[in-house]
């Protein structure tokens, strides 16, 4: 099995070589944003599945000297899984005391400090904090577009496959960085979509450096954007070679 473990976890390292380069030459080749965040979801998928096909096979070789290797792997599996048992019920619990309303014509949740974010998997719901009525008017339409183009990519549901793909390998280490560069592509996609819908990138990346919160898609919650400034100034340096015309590109 140790040589299983370490089979899957150079498989995952080689797929995630290839997902960067690919990513690279379609963004050189000026491809569709969305695309990226696919070609990572897909380096998941295949950095988990075909290890999955091989392991019974390995499990049924398995010496009984080496019985806790399986045991260490469902404590780390259950480990996670209770993890996020654990948040989704904190968010569930909070969820009775926010106020449903509108905003700019949209149907939006108040909370008292959680947002701005995309909460919920069957029914994503975009759940804004209170301080958001005391922002200009113009802030406030760029933060609703923000999560409505969430909404339209279905970024929670996104997020909750690839950390389903995580609870099946949670040791492997490679696959925890490819999630790291989905959950960027994810959010440049988002970027891309705001811009390609008309708004300004002055303005945009103000709101995204201003009111900015981090709120973790292990929910199944979509963050406006991660806590990271360094990912941010990122972000903040391709918005800035989006081209100004033909959107279509990048949508």
């Amino acid at each position: 099995m140790p040589a299983w473990l370490l089979s899957s976890m150079a498989l995952a390292l080689l797929l995630s070589a290839g997902a960067w380069r690919i990513e690279a030459l379609l963004q050189r080749r000026g491809q569709p944003r969305r695309r990226t965040r696919w070609l990572w979801l897909a380096a998941m998928a295949a950095s988990v599945l075909p290890p999955l096909a091989w392991l019974p096979g390995v499990l049924a070789s398995l010496p009984p000297e080496l019985s806790q290797l399986k045991l260490a792997w469902l404590t780390l599996s259950s480990g996670m899984l209770t993890l996020l048992a654990l948040r989704s019920i904190w968010l569930l619990s909070h969820q009775r005391r926010w106020q449903r309303t509108t905003l700019l014509g949209t149907p939006v949740f108040l909370s008292g400090g959680i947002g701005p974010c995309v909460a919920g998997l069957l029914r994503p719901r975009i759940v804004m904090p209170v301080w958001l009525q005391l922002i200009p008017l113009k802030q406030q339409a760029l933060l609703l577009a923000h999560e409505q183009c969430r909404v339209r990519a279905r970024d929670p549901q996104l997020l909750a496959l690839a950390y389903a793909l995580i609870l099946i390998m949670p040791w492997n280490v490679p696959l925890w960085w490819q999630l790291h560069r989905l959950r960027f592509a994810i959010e440049v996609d988002c970027d891309a979509r705001m811009l390609a819908q008309g708004h300004a990138l002055r303005d945009y990346a103000f709101v995204l450096r201003r009111h900015g919160q981090y709120y973790s898609g292990l929910t199944g919650a979509s963050p406006l954007v991660l806590n990271d400034p360094l990912a941010l100034r990122r972000r903040r340096r391709i918005m800035a070679r989006f081209p100004r015309d033909g959107a279509a590109n990048l949508l």
